[in-house]
């Protein structure tokens, strides 16, 4: 069914094009928001007063966490205060691993990223949560797991068969470029006669750098019929140390690629593997000089802010580039696509990264496990559609009733327009390619980041750089114990194959 989604919109596309579905921003509502208004799509029911008890929060610091702020007066209806305790994006694995193993009880309800899961539930850090899940009345306590798109509810909620989590963010990632300088007359004449083809999206890796260097112009240079006042760059890369694996492993999955064999053994350092790193190292002169400070704000602001005619971001970066209240001064010109593939035989292959995503558990430690379910189920379900549809948010589609409501996604000008935008996230779903899922996640995933930064700085080659990560992914393997490892990699693919995610 998961796959099925995007079909219809395969034929939409011109032949030739990489699926591309433009998401006609146009002139958009431009009043504040305060919070999003109930919509009451879903219906539930609140938990029993608890009598004034205070439930810790802990997620990663900034715009997700608002939805605690948003429906506080529902929260102490059930006489539930919320604490909110916050930590830099890429400190939350190593803030809760340490909470977790000194069993502080400083936490109730944790937020992490689900390749984590592996780790926290299968060292007994988190609470399973299908008992509560299954207590009467479902209105109270069922969080409707069957309205959750299969990956994020199979991968992202489970561990060994119990759920030990519910989504609350659906990350995926996308390409966005301006729309208004793809469209340009001078600009695809000039594109024509210097490359001898027509301006497009880019559909591969190889047509991203093309592109890339096209627009890339200094101050004094004409784009689109103007003088540019400052430099203008062709495309940003998510540069910064935490993350930039993910926009090396679109790269990486396009060719073909997968972690592990059956055995893990490594297969992150292929010639194709090594292709995909050069392409990446390759981008960075065609990006602004900064990035390799670039995490997702600097990415997200290069981008609305009108700096970079293409990104690769998550799809909560096109409801702030159709928000003039977000700071985009780009609403209206920005469209939507797949991200780049590599060419395999015959045949483009896209591979979408869906990196990171956010989840709330319940601390095994926890002296408010009753209290702190209704929390997190809330926020998975009671208002999740108001949540994910807010530019006020980081956070992205998971459920199916998020695509079946486009009126709710109001900083696009129309009910069409919105309607593009889930289309377009459809899309991109279809190509999706999972991160690690066992025990160990969050190790080889700093191995594999930690290289492809040093490669990105010209410390090491490409080739240098993925070796380093095998032997570090053997170690780690090691480490945890390899006939486990390999029982649970394999455990891991027959899902990814189930889903649909890999071949």
């Amino acid at each position: 069914m998961f796959l099925n989604l995007s079909y219809r919109l395969r034929r939409l596309a011109p032949i030739g094009l990489a699926v591309v579905v433009l998401f006609a921003f146009g002139a958009l509502v431009v009043l504040a928001q305060d919070a999003p208004a109930p919509l009451d799509v879903v219906n539930f029911e609140l938990c029993s007063d608890f009598g004034g008890v205070t439930v810790d929060v802990f997620g990663d610091a900034g715009h997700n966490l608002k939805p605690y702020e948003f429906w506080a007066d529902d929260f102490a209806q059930m006489g539930i205060t919320v604490n909110i305790v916050d930590a830099p994006f890429n400190d939350v694995y190593s803030r809760l691993q340490t909470e977790f193993i000194a069993q502080s009880g400083a936490f109730d309800v944790v937020t992490f990223y689900p390749a984590y899961i592996g780790d926290f539930a299968g060292n007994g850090y988190l609470m399973p949560l299908d008992e509560f899940m299954g207590r009467e009345p479902a209105a109270v306590w069922d969080p409707v797991q069957d309205d959750v798109l299969a990956p994020f509810r199979e991968l992202y909620n489970k561990f060994g068969g119990e759920t030990y989590a519910l989504t609350i963010d659906g990350d995926v990632l996308v390409m966005m470029y301006r729309q208004d300088l793809f469209d340009n007359p001078d600009e695809q004449a000039a594109f024509q006669a210097q490359y001898g083809h027509e301006l497009r999206p880019p559909e591969t890796w190889d047509e991203w750098l093309e592109v890339g260097e096209f627009f890339t112009r200094d101050a004094g240079e004409m784009l689109a019929g103007e003088t540019l006042e400052q430099p203008f760059y062709g495309l940003g890369e998510y540069g910064q140390r935490g993350f930039s694996y993910a926009w090396y492993l679109n790269r990486f999955a396009s060719s073909g690629g997968i972690y592990f064999d059956e055995n893990m053994n490594p297969l992150i350092n292929t010639p194709e593997a090594a292709a995909g790193l050069q392409n990446m190292v390759d981008a960075l002169q065609y990006a602004p000089p900064g990035v390799l400070g670039y995490g997702y704000d600097q990415l997200r602001d290069a981008f609305i802010q009108g700096q970079v005619a293409m990104v690769v971001q998550w799809t909560d970066v096109p409801k702030k580039a159709g928000d003039p209240t977000q700071g985009s001064v780009i609403a209206g010109r920005v469209g939507v696509g797949r991200v780049p593939g590599t060419l395999v035989g015959d045949s483009v292959v896209h591979r979408s990264m869906m990196p990171v995503g956010r989840v709330v558990g319940i601390a095994a430690d926890s002296d408010q496990p009753e209290a702190a379910y209704c929390i997190a189920k809330y926020i998975a379900y009671n208002r999740s559609l108001e949540d994910v549809s807010s530019s006020l948010t980081g956070l992205d589609p998971y459920r199916m009733t998020h695509l079946e409501h486009p009126e709710a996604y109001t900083m696009f000008e129309s009910e069409d327009a919105a309607r593009a935008y889930l289309e377009g996230l459809q899309v991109a779903l279809a190509d999706g390619f999972p991160e690690i899922f066992i025990p160990g996640a969050a190790a080889y995933n700093d191995a594999l980041d930690l290289q492809v930064n040093r490669a990105l700085a010209g410390e090491v080659s490409p080739q240098e750089a993925l070796d380093a990560v095998a032997a570090e992914w053997n170690n780690i393997t090691d480490s945890l114990g390899r006939d486990r490892q390999v029982e649970l990699w394999r455990q891991a693919l027959e899902s990814y194959r189930a889903l649909g995610l890999i071949q």
